[in-house]
């Protein structure tokens, strides 16, 4: 009799304890630093908007939150270092979501689902690439733009660097019609240089304070934005999707981590971004880094990577991109 009522113990204990295990992870997250892996150098757009959110999250969770920069192979090396890292939450990513999207076609790991492949956390921000053309362009918007690219033999030059303008710039010669050539550089900084130069007459390239001053000294103009409306990162201009249907092709900045990573800790980490970036003064500020907040949850991630997917599948059937 004593041991039967023994195991009635230890199975209400059991029981008991049963609600509380799907809440043990959270309950004691996070246990140790938490480390952010940037794919972008120090002191771009992203390692901005990474160490602005570290600053954020560690203040909320009460642990230091350190930002790694682990750039090369247009993002996919610190992609593919979270993929692999434990799935405790203390190892996030934050990067596009193009370069995720691009990762096992840079990588040729076809293994790699760009849409289960991480746990999608948040979005955090959102920009346009804008079309940049240089001052000596007879255009000022894009039905310009589109008249004189015809006029042009052999084509129009384009500077891209990576493969997100260089997809871009794909889906917008398909989609509008035109010869446009891509000239590859390695950075968006000798890509810029060059259309400063005269070299090359035009580039996409994502919003950016010394992008913004060109424009102010004339240098260079804006022929349109490829955001599905106005962006406040370049006010006036014009999405290019009112003369191209369907052209959209935000860059879109999200946190992950790692695959298999508890659904509660990931929850509570997507509380903590949301919390952080929506104190006072929060939106301001990353509007004056030119990306705008876009916060959103994981449901949202996980659309736009399926999105952004689909885009780049139609683009790989009739136009060869080459990720050098």
């Amino acid at each position: 009799m004593q041991g039967f009522r023994r195991s009635l113990l230890l199975a209400a204990s059991l029981l008991a304890l049963a609600p509380l295990a799907p809440l043990a992870h959270a309950q004691g997250f996070p246990t140790k630093p938490i480390k952010i892996v940037i794919t972008y150098a120090p002191g771009g757009t992203g390692d901005v908007i990474a160490r602005t959110l570290a600053t954020s999250m560690s203040e909320l969770l009460g642990q230091p939150v350190v930002v790694e920069n682990k750039t090369g192979a247009f993002g996919s090396i610190g992609t593919m270092a979270v993929k692999q890292a434990p799935p405790d939450g203390h190892t996030l990513l934050v990067t596009t979501i193009g370069t995720v999207v691009l990762a096992p076609m840079v990588t040729k790991d076809a293994s790699f689902d760009p849409v289960k492949g991480l746990t999608p956390i948040a979005n955090l921000a959102m920009a346009p690439m804008v079309l940049l053309v240089h001052q000596s362009v007879p255009a000022n918007d894009f039905p310009g733009f589109v008249t004189w690219a015809k006029q042009q033999a052999k084509g129009v030059d384009i500077a891209v660097a990576g493969p997100t303008p260089e997809v871009a710039t794909a889906l917008l010669a398909q989609q509008a019609k035109l010869n446009l050539v891509t000239v590859p550089f390695r950075g968006y900084g000798p890509a810029l240089q060059s259309v400063l130069a005269g070299d090359t007459k035009v580039i996409f390239m994502m919003p950016s304070v010394q992008m913004m001053e060109f424009i102010k000294q004339g240098k260079l103009k804006v022929i349109g934005v490829t955001s599905a409306q106005p962006s406040p990162a370049v006010p006036g201009a014009v999405p290019l999707n009112k003369f191209v249907p369907g052209y959209v092709q935000d860059i879109n900045f999200a946190l992950w981590a790692p695959p298999g990573t508890p659904a509660d800790v990931a929850a509570k980490l997507t509380e903590t971004v949301r919390k952080g970036l929506s104190a006072p003064g929060m939106a301001e500020k990353f509007v004056a880094f030119s990306v705008p907040l876009a916060v959103a949850g994981p449901d949202e991630v996980t659309r736009i990577t399926t999105r952004e997917s689909n885009d780049i599948k139609k683009i790989m059937e009739t136009v060869p991109i080459k990720f050098e």
